[in-house]
């Protein structure tokens, strides 16, 4: 749910059955607004996919407004766990104790984890000192549930805040947005799909890989996958980039986001790729190749084989496969995207995020 416009129940079923063929997906997730607002349409649009032959699991993000008693909480939860639920979000922070209860929040952690699902309790804050444990200090006793603590940012309605406003934090703390391998694309109601989960700031900083009415699955997972601005955001960080502007660009170092002027690294990402995309291809196709040549020789390590190996249908040595990622880009983003692979190396994973 983004705004006044939501997801068709009819579209999160194709999305569900068309994207659960790539084997990059690995699961999927809800989130909006409050995707138990529409608890119905989903459940019905996972039961269809699930006798389309869809495989992967879900997970969602809730406020737990709908919890409100313990017979309801697992009713609920044990019929979405028998469709395929596998871990929960709770949001708690200032702002959702105005009208969720702690008890609530409690209830719902305690019956999931009955249930087996992973539990992930998210708090946003005005002040990045302020933990999830200030306000509910019982979850450091449910060892099933891990607290997430943010701060926020201007986009939403937050711009309408005292803007600019600066946070107390270290350079480390604006470097990347983590979980290296792991890339959630979100699909909006519009059709447009990004490649992280940043919320305004990949619209602003037109990230889009592609539109679901218009584009495949494969198209869109490879746009996302092979993008080095992206990557660096989640696996290299902000630090690497400005260090190879420096010995590549330099006539662009003045050009580049100051970190002391912004405070989260989304932020960073929206104002290079709006401002700076051109300028900085070139140093991001030397990332690229240096990342696929370093990523194949520790896959070729870290598995037991032959001297020659299957690569892309052809019987390759460790040499022969760095010097095709070298000289070939296209072949170069297949491997990156997962499309090419050593023979049984896994590919990076992906989830998607209807919003």
């Amino acid at each position: 749910m983004v705004g006044s416009r939501r997801i068709r129940r009819e579209t999160i079923e194709e999305c569900l059955v068309r994207f659960s063929k790539e084997p990059a997906v690995s699961d999927f997730g809800f989130t909006g607004g409050d995707p138990f607002l529409y608890i119905a349409d989903i459940k019905a649009a996972v039961s269809a996919a699930r006798k389309a032959g869809v495989q992967q699991a879900f997970q969602m993000t809730t406020s737990a407004y709908w919890a409100t008693d313990r017979d309801q909480v697992r009713n609920t939860l044990n019929e979405l766990a028998a469709l395929g639920l596998t871990a929960l979000t709770l949001s708690y922070d200032h702002e959702h104790a105005k009208w969720v209860s702690r008890d609530q929040i409690l209830m719902v952690c305690d019956i999931a984890g009955e249930l087996g699902l992973r539990i992930f309790v998210s708090g946003t804050f005005w002040n990045e000192r302020d933990r999830v444990l200030d306000l509910l200090p019982e979850l450091a006793s449910r060892p099933h549930a891990t607290a997430h603590n943010h701060f926020v940012a201007p986009m939403g309605r937050a711009k309408n805040a005292a803007w600019p406003r600066r946070y107390e934090l270290e350079p480390q703390a604006k470097l990347s947005c983590g979980d290296p391998g792991y890339y959630s694309f979100s699909i909006y109601p519009d059709g447009e799909v990004y490649p992280c989960c940043a919320g305004g700031f990949q619209i602003e900083g037109k990230l889009s890989c592609g539109n679901i009415r218009r584009d495949t699955p494969a198209k869109i997972l490879f746009a996302g996958m092979t993008n080095f601005h992206v990557r660096m955001a989640k696996e290299f960080g902000w630090g690497v980039l400005y260090a190879l502007v420096e010995r590549e660009a330099p006539e662009l170092r003045n050009a580049l986001p100051r970190f002391e002027d912004l405070d989260t690294p989304c932020e960073i990402c929206r104002d290079l790729n709006v401002g700076l995309r051109d300028q900085l291809t070139p140093i991001y196709h030397i990332i690229e190749r240096e990342y696929a040549k370093s990523r194949l020789e520790q896959e070729w390590k870290r598995t037991a084989g032959p001297e020659k190996r299957n690569f892309g249908g052809r019987s390759l040595s460790l040499a022969a496969c760095v010097n095709l990622l070298e000289t070939d880009r296209d072949v170069r983003l297949d491997y990156l995207s997962g499309a090419l692979q050593i023979a049984s190396q896994a590919i990076p994973n992906a989830e998607m995020v209807l919003a």
